[in-house]
């Protein structure tokens, strides 16, 4: 009898071999050439199931590996062969071809695993690979040798350090709330939030307008963005309009970006933080809107934002983290809750994330109720945007006060109404 799984089995490895190939028939460009083409691609991905096929009625994986190094030896003999054609002839396409190949062959290999879900979204993730090309080959050139080294020292705080912390909350009899590991992991978290952020202004391309810069810096850091622009309002006052847009857009995006830190953090807070971090967006970006349209159609770039990652602030923030969660939970065991929120008006004007993170770990580990949570957060972001509307009237041009303290104001009325709702 047939086996109509197997059967199905083998299709999905044929469409995987076939569909891939037709990308690369049209993706070579007009002066290289490969041996491989829709052909090649299917027949090896059909090789790679047979041999997956063979390993399983042999209990060995002797003939799939066979398979893979004979692959691997034809390939490096074909670009042995091209090595020695004329040299006008057209040139070999580039080894990208050959690794799709063998990578071709064992998605074949695991679709007679049965896994055809796997596969295939391996195949989606070849697929645009391959057709990024010229994308990702711009935006390597964007990336410096600190944005790499930033990304090592990333990996390093991340895979090196993470793993020898103690998973165990520590701290003197009643104020067990430092937890190593925990408070690490969130530092982790906040500097690849903020990491992502900037590779995004990277991708996108601050030439797009100081409006755009200014969304995707609230990702990473609105405070950071609102030290950057301000400090070139006064370099180009001509552009305030635009500086104080930018400035606005980044710390409603702080708001979202809060909110979905929570949300990750603990799903349960999905609800309850909603009106209370989403409200305040309104107004603030219905003004974003009113200087959008204000604004010059001419808009300059904000071509100097620096990496937001840095090591010693990553520290800084694990530091701050820890004594806003010590002195949060110790406040609120002696003093009541009251004094949490005294704390948390405080911290957010040095680090909102600190306050945020603490709280969070407070509901979920220490039952701190969602009021206290809530107002928590309302005060740290009263508090932390009364900051940066002194920063920029301290350090931006005078023609960026008037507009910015009207942002100011706007986010500062929602927040303390929110504030007096749930009091």
């Amino acid at each position: 009898m047939i086996d109509f799984d197997l059967f199905y089995r083998l299709l999905a490895a044929l469409g995987i071999g076939l569909i891939i190939g037709m990308q690369r028939e049209h993706g070579f460009d007009k002066l290289e050439r490969h041996p491989a083409g829709v052909r090649t691609f299917t027949l090896v991905s059909l090789g790679g199931f047979l041999c997956g096929f063979l390993s399983h009625l042999f209990n060995g994986v002797a003939p799939f590996i066979t398979g893979l190094v004979a692959i691997g030896g034809l390939l490096a003999s074909t670009h042995i062969a091209y090595g020695f054609s004329k040299k006008d002839s057209p040139s070999v396409a580039g080894i990208t071809t050959s690794v799709t190949l063998i990578v071709v062959y064992l998605l074949g290999g695991i679709c007679f695993f049965n896994k055809l879900l796997e596969s295939c979204i391996i195949m989606v993730i070849i697929l645009w690979i391959l057709a990024a090309k010229n994308q990702l080959h711009d935006f390597a050139q964007k990336i410096s040798h600190e944005d790499i080294f930033a990304a090592v020292k990333l990996a390093v705080i991340s895979a090196l350090v993470l793993p020898f912390l103690p998973n165990k909350a520590l701290g003197p009899s009643g104020l067990e709330v430092i937890n190593p590991h925990t408070i690490w992991l969130f530092v982790v978290f906040i500097s690849a939030i903020g990491f992502v952020g900037y590779v995004l202004i990277k991708v996108v391309g601050p030439g797009r307008g100081i409006w755009l810069t200014g969304l995707l810096g609230g990702l990473a850091s609105s405070t950071a963005l609102t030290l950057n622009l301000a400090g070139k309002s006064k370099e180009n006052e001509s552009f305030s309009t635009e500086f104080t847009l930018g400035i606005i857009l980044s710390w409603a995006i702080m708001y979202l970006r809060l909110y979905i830190i929570c949300i990750v953090l603990s799903p349960s807070l999905l609800k309850p933080l909603a009106i209370p971090l989403l409200c305040p967006m309104i107004p603030i970006l219905f003004y974003g809107v009113y200087l959008k349209i204000k604004s010059n159609k001419h808009q300059s770039g904000c071509n100097n934002f620096s990496n937001p990652f840095k090591l010693l602030p990553a520290i800084k923030f694990g530091l701050i983290f820890t004594c806003v969660l010590f002195i949060a939970n110790g406040a609120r065991i002696y003093f009541g809750s009251d004094a949490l929120l005294v704390c948390s008006f405080l911290g957010g004007g040095a680090e909102m994330d600190a306050v945020v993170f603490s709280v969070v770990d407070m509901v979920l580990h220490s039952g701190l109720g969602y009021r206290e949570l809530i107002l928590s957060i309302l005060l740290a972001s009263l508090a932390n945007t009364l900051v940066k509307g002194f920063l920029v009237y301290f350090l931006g041009a005078k023609t960026m006060v008037k507009p910015i303290f009207i942002g100011v104001f706007a986010i500062s009325l929602t927040t303390i109404g929110l504030i007096g709702f749930y009091f």
